[in-house]
């Protein structure tokens, strides 16, 4: 019972994965409007327009959602470092780079989130301090490209490194992770530039890493639940068999008993 509880756990790990993917792709893709956001190069009064009226109450309830979805993401980083750690070894350094990271996201995301409600808090907010508080977030939230980066790499090298005919996640996926981190360069960008494919709200800054982000998060969780759903039945078949054999000894001794009686 303690071993299936325990994989029971894992799962929900895994789950809560699939759980921030989907309150962010409907709370702040949907709701709050961020499939279009507001462009970098708005004025003040254009930029407080947008989270005082236009999306006021979309922003406050979207990014209600980001931030409950993005302490979701905690459990499953950590539950992807413990997989990655049975292929690495004694000395998991590069596994747990991969949760601490994800961890690390995890909190980046919930503050960009507060940052994007404060912004739409008050309908009477200076313009300025509306302005300072979303670029705040989209930088923070863009900036931390670095860390998902370093987590693709990490669990890439990792995943390579599992030679069992039948790895944790296949070598082209890992492969694909791993070049697709150069994709996270893009979001260097806005730093420099208010419009444009570099700009926070562009193409290569913004669409291209969340694309490819949200793409690793459910590929890699999709083989990895996989992979724990193989484990479990391979480690509770002896447990199975060991119940089976009980049961099927008890009814015989009760057949004696009768029989003897």
């Amino acid at each position: 019972m303690a071993a299936k509880s325990d994989y029971t756990w894992q799962k929900a790990a895994l789950i809560c994965t699939y759980a921030f993917v989907a309150l962010t792709v409907i709370g702040w893709l949907g709701i709050a409007n961020f499939i279009s956001p507001a462009p970098a190069d708005l004025t003040l009064e254009e930029t407080k327009q947008w989270f005082s009226d236009s999306y006021r109450w979309q922003t406050i309830l979207g990014c209600t959602l980001l931030y409950i979805g993005s302490a979701l993401l905690t459990p499953g980083s950590i539950q992807w470092g413990l997989m990655l750690a049975k292929i690495e070894g004694r000395s998991p350094i590069l596994s747990i780079t991969t949760a601490v990271c994800g961890i690390f996201i995890s909190l980046i995301v919930f503050l960009n989130a507060c940052a994007w409600i404060v912004c739409s808090y008050r309908a009477q907010t200076d313009p300025h301090v509306i302005q300072a508080f979303s670029d705040w977030a989209w930088f923070a939230f863009l900036f931390g490209w670095v860390y998902l980066a370093i987590e693709m790499i990490s669990s890439a090298i990792v995943e390579l490194k599992d030679k069992r005919e039948q790895p944790l996640v296949p070598h082209w996926m890992a492969w694909i992770t791993l070049f697709s981190a150069s994709t996270m360069l893009g979001a260097i960008g806005p730093a420099f530039f208010k419009s444009g494919p570099f700009a926070y709200h562009g193409l290569i800054a913004f669409y291209v890493p969340v694309l490819v982000w949200g793409a690793y998060l459910v590929v890699t969780n999709t083989f990895l639940y996989r992979a724990l759903l193989r484990e479990e039945r391979e480690n509770m078949q002896p447990i199975i068999k060991e119940n089976a054999d009980l049961d099927e000894r008890y009814l015989a001794s009760q057949t004696i008993a009768k029989q003897a009686g």
